[in-house]
């Protein structure tokens, strides 16, 4: 695993970098329910592709704010054969994560960024179309960073073969490295809420935010969430049993927060910076700790310097930055307690799975205008 993210950065394929399109209806279903997973589709630019192209997504510039349709290109190059050592992959699904924001930019961050001209990076489930790897076989799915394309190579060793006994989507949200092990490291790892302290989470109801906060409760903590709609609140409040929830956008967060959590607040895992981070700062009990898991608040606009700053040293708070690449000892601890906790009822879930490699840019804003509901990934 550790040699998947750190030695995959830079996946591409050789070829033309012409393509055509043409404007057709959508040949899909309509959106619809089925339990924790909600499929759609989208009326866009069809491309059409012979066997024998790949489609790829390729970053022509660097967003300023939103992800605009000038800032990467879907271009059509050939399939290209293989070496020994290496494996053709066939993209099934695609996770969608707001680091994909991060490594757009050319700012400092934990991984290179995608530089201009390259294969916008991505993680995915694929099956495998050809090998040359002792070990990988046509027809095995396996997870790795695969890009935003429908076909990729890489060198076999690189690749983690699925778990046949789950499915695929699955392995890209609780099940995952991206969702499951950020979610329980920076939960049970850096918060470690005992019972009775109250645990705080922001952006709630996505795929991290809302397993840490059911880790918060597996271990006995009252939680409260925030979250930028009624719908998502109630899912927090009456499906996965959080003691309390904030609306950002409809709410007095700081007046909230006193009413939900009148002695204080004891560990915050941040999903999203920003004002509710301020607000939660000045209610923080001594001795508090602070999971730093992301900033999506700040993605697509200028930084900005935290207020109330002074509460980390007033209150003693502990704050940890973490990445779930640097904690991959963790896996197998979290794989356990993940499928236990699903399988007694104390965890669920929503995957949201769109329809179509040609919705990229539609789909990854979906994160930051809130329209996704749990784990965003694309099926090819």
């Amino acid at each position: 695993m550790s040699a998947l993210m750190m030695h995959s950065f830079k996946l591409g394929l050789s070829g033309s970098r012409q393509h055509s399109t043409v404007r057709t209806a959508p040949r899909c279903l309509p959106a619809r329910s089925r339990g924790s997973v909600r499929r759609s589709c989208r009326s866009t630019t069809r491309h059409v592709v012979t066997m024998s192209a790949n489609r790829q997504w390729i970053l022509r510039n660097r967003p300023d704010g939103d992800i605009k349709k000038t800032d990467l290109e879907l271009v059509e190059t050939p399939i290209p054969a293989i070496e020994d050592g290496q494996v053709l992959c066939k993209n099934m699904y695609i996770s969608i994560d707001p680091t994909h924001r991060i490594w757009m930019s050319d700012a400092p961050q934990y991984m290179p960024c995608v530089e201009l001209g390259e294969i916008m990076r991505a993680v995915s489930i694929a099956v495998v179309e050809d090998s040359k790897f002792d070990g990988l076989a046509k027809g095995d799915i396996v997870s790795g960073i695969g890009g935003c394309q429908d076909y990729f190579v890489a060198d076999g060793a690189t690749l983690n073969k699925a778990d046949p006994s789950l499915p695929p989507p699955e392995q890209l949200g609780p099940y995952s490295m991206i969702i499951g092990l950020t979610a329980f490291y920076g939960t049970t790892k850096i918060c470690a809420p005992k019972a009775g302290e109250t645990f705080v989470v922001s952006g709630a109801a996505g795929a991290v935010g809302s397993m840490a906060g059911q880790l918060a409760k597996m271990a006995g903590a009252r939680v409260i969430g925030t979250v930028g709609s009624q719908e998502k609140a109630d899912w927090l409040t009456k499906e996965l049993g959080f003691d309390g929830v904030i609306n950002y956008k409809t709410d007095d967060v700081a007046a909230k927060l006193k009413e939900l959590a009148p002695d204080g607040v004891d560990c915050y895992f941040d999903n999203t910076a920003g004002p509710v981070l301020e607000e939660v700062l000045l209610q923080f009990n001594n001795n508090g700790r602070i999971a730093l898991c992301g900033l999506i608040n700040q993605y697509n606009t200028d930084k900005i310097g935290v207020k109330n700053y002074d509460m980390i040293l007033m209150r003693r708070l502990t704050v940890q930055g973490f990445i779930c690449i640097d904690q991959l000892a963790s896996m197998g601890e979290m794989l356990e307690v993940v499928k236990k906790g699903i399988a007694d009822g104390k965890i669920k879930y929503k995957l949201d799975i769109q329809k179509g490699l040609e919705s990229y840019i539609d789909v990854v804003n979906m994160l930051y205008n809130g329209s996704n509901q749990g784990k965003l990934m694309i099926e090819v």
